[in-house]
């Protein structure tokens, strides 16, 4: 940024430090659980025989445990966090959050030539990704403790399998395996679309999105 675009911006604190080294260690054991998921379905598909793709199974089942806990203490920080982390900021239930999304979507369908929202904390059209993320990604956390139980007999949740039959359990895992990987192509698709977002984003408005995960303060114009 050069000096005369500093002296025509000013700096707002955004994110305070708890939502950026939640969002840092989440986003790292969500990657971790996807990779892993592909190393296992990969095994899968070239015919390795079950026992060698275990370990991988209890590699995803311990980072799942882990992410349970970094994922639960982040939605418990949407209720204290500042005002910037906090659900209020996610849901558009204001007319100024429902207007920037209106202008996102003009913004994105004009190919970038008018000006999208202007949010200090998540835009506006994101954040309609991001809730249906929480969603999924809670889901994924029931399901995946669920299945760890039913098909690697630990976890908190392996004693609701005690003196279920093995037809049983097979057929609560194939159902529940199955939402599961719905989930996990969306997050698939979120991973893609939230790199491409920032880009945009970063490039267009210039307001030091990438950076502002880092060092919590977002570039503005002075207006």
């Amino acid at each position: 940024m050069t000096g005369r675009e500093e002296k025509e911006r000013i700096m707002l604190d955004a994110w305070d430090w708890q939502t950026r080294a939640l969002h840092w260690i989440n986003a790292l054991l969500v990657i971790t659980l996807a990779l892993l998921m592909l190393g296992k379905e990969g095994m899968e598909l070239l015919g390795v025989e079950r026992a060698l793709r275990r370990p991988l199974n209890f590699a995803h089942a311990y980072a799942g445990y882990a992410f349970i806990v970094t994922f639960s203490l982040r939605v418990v920080w949407a209720f204290v966090g500042n005002a910037y982390a906090r659900w209020a900021d996610f849901i558009p239930s204001s007319r100024e959050q429902r207007e920037g999304v209106v202008k996102d979507i003009k913004w994105y369908l004009s190919g970038f030539k008018s000006s999208p929202a202007r949010a200090v904390g998540h835009d506006p059209l994101a954040s309609l990704f991001y809730i249906v993320l929480f969603v999924v990604l809670a889901s994924q956390a029931t399901t995946g403790l669920i299945l760890s139980g039913a098909e690697l007999k630990m976890g908190p949740l392996s004693g609701l399998f005690t003196g279920m039959s093995e037809e049983a359990i097979k057929g609560i895992a194939e159902a529940l395996e199955a939402v599961h990987e719905i989930g996990f192509l969306y997050i698939l698709f979120f991973i893609f679309a939230h790199i491409i977002g920032l880009v945009v984003h970063e490039i267009s408005e210039k307001t030091g999105l990438f950076s502002s995960m880092i060092h919590g303060k977002k570039y503005f114009p002075k207006e």
